[in-house]
């Protein structure tokens, strides 16, 4: 890569954002969030941790390898990198889909996050039986 003057460039080839990458995806897989569960049985309170998935995010992915959302981002442009940040953008996406659809992610963030919110358009037109021009016309004969 041409050094452009600017800051040290973080990740120097694709093998090593491919290497980082995956350690990522394994932090997460290894990490899952702890929720606590609370119930009662016979006047006992209890807690209880169970482990639920962590989703995959661009921006745990960037944190991960110690740079921006938006260098990541560039990272994913440039020659190179282009094939290795599809394949695990796409990885990423399944893993969080499929984490909503079994209720383990909340389906609602995760469309968000992904870009798979419903969009709806609502346009609506009112007729009040009469004309504006009609209507005007009544109001300046009753003056």
């Amino acid at each position: 890569m041409a050094d452009l003057g600017g800051r040290p460039v973080a990740i120097k080839s694709p093998e090593q954002f491919e290497k980082l990458t995956k350690e990522y995806i394994e932090w997460v897989k290894s990490n899952p969030v702890q929720k606590t569960v609370t119930a009662a049985f016979q006047g006992v309170i209890s807690y209880e941790k169970i482990p639920h998935s962590r989703p995959m995010t661009q921006y745990g992915w960037a944190a991960h390898l110690g740079v921006s959302l938006a260098t990541l981002k560039n990272y994913g442009k440039m020659e190179g990198f282009l094939a290795i940040f599809q394949e695990y953008q796409a990885y990423m996406t399944a893993w969080n889909i499929d984490g909503a659809t079994c209720g383990d992610l909340n389906g609602s963030i995760i469309a968000r996050i992904e870009g798979l919110a419903d969009k709806q358009q609502v346009e609506s037109t009112v007729t009040i039986g009469k004309d504006l021009n009609d209507f005007y016309a009544d109001q300046e004969a009753e003056s």
